[in-house]
């Protein structure tokens, strides 16, 4: 999914690339893009994606390896473009005529204060596996900072309002991806995923864990509706930023990409 951060469009799909592979990888040249997106706010979504893009980007080859933070990443392995890029394709097609439809006639429907509303409330589910990210991160403090946020928002609206961060308790995001990467594994190579969007193997692998060890998840009946409507509220949060990256894609691929990749590394910045 594509959020802007200062000017900068960001995609997160899931999710948090941080480490590439050794040896003769693909590597594209990430730019920032300042002038369609500019003034754009940042939301900062972590789930179930679907994606696109706008860039251009020079080729070469390199086993070179940079560190953001500590963490080493080639900067895009794509080893299986033509594949990537049919299911790229499959999922604009699945959009088109069925997620977007539903998104635009949500959004015609409902008042901002509901989506505000609804996607705090899906934000707050995610604070216990955060939680526990965060402890297998060794970061404590934000893993006991995610618990009482998960406690105060739901005790006081259900999660619907941040009372948490009007109270000096501010969300940190994470997941098991970053987690992974972390812990120093290699991010794989690029893919995209049907339905979800654009990952690398390793974050792709870090979503699988955090479906089935979520508690909130393993514990509600009917989790796949939890999951879907998730997904839909992600997608409704990037609804703008999507149709004007469809306006100005040449490439939609290689944005998306590239995108993806650059999103991955400012989050350690």
């Amino acid at each position: 999914l594509i959020s802007v951060n200062q000017s900068v469009i960001t995609l997160m799909i899931y999710r948090y690339n941080r480490l590439g592979d050794p040896g003769w990888s693909p590597k594209a040249q990430i730019y920032r893009y300042t002038d369609i997106f500019a003034n754009s706010p940042m939301d900062m979504p972590i789930s179930v994606k679907i994606s696109v893009n706008f860039l251009q980007i020079p080729l070469s080859y390199s086993n070179e390896e940079k560190s953001v933070s500590g963490i080493s990443y080639d900067e895009i392995y794509d080893p299986i473009e033509p594949v990537n890029r049919a299911i790229l394709n499959f999922n604009f097609f699945i959009d088109d005529i069925a997620i977007r439809p539903i998104v635009k006639t949500y959004r015609f429907i409902a008042p901002e204060p509901v989506e505000k509303g609804v996607s705090n409330f899906f934000s707050n589910l995610k604070e216990p596996i955060r939680s526990v990210s965060f402890i297998f991160q060794g970061e404590f403090y934000k893993s006991l900072n995610s618990l009482g946020r998960f406690t105060i928002n739901t005790i006081t609206s259900l999660g619907t309002i941040d009372v948490a961060s009007r109270v000096g308790m501010e969300k940190n995001e994470t997941d098991f991806g970053i987690t992974l990467a972390k812990g120093g594994v290699s991010s794989g190579p690029y893919i995209v995923v049907p339905i979800i969007g654009p990952s690398n193997l390793r974050d792709f692998s870090g979503d699988v864990v955090e479906y089935f060890v979520d508690p909130i998840s393993n514990s509600v009946p009917n989790r796949e509706y939890v999951a879907i409507g998730n997904g839909l509220n992600e997608r409704v949060e990037v609804d703008d930023q999507l149709d004007k990256v469809r306006e100005a894609s040449s490439d939609r691929y290689e944005m998306i990409k590239s995108i993806y990749y650059q999103k991955t590394h400012l989050f350690f910045l």
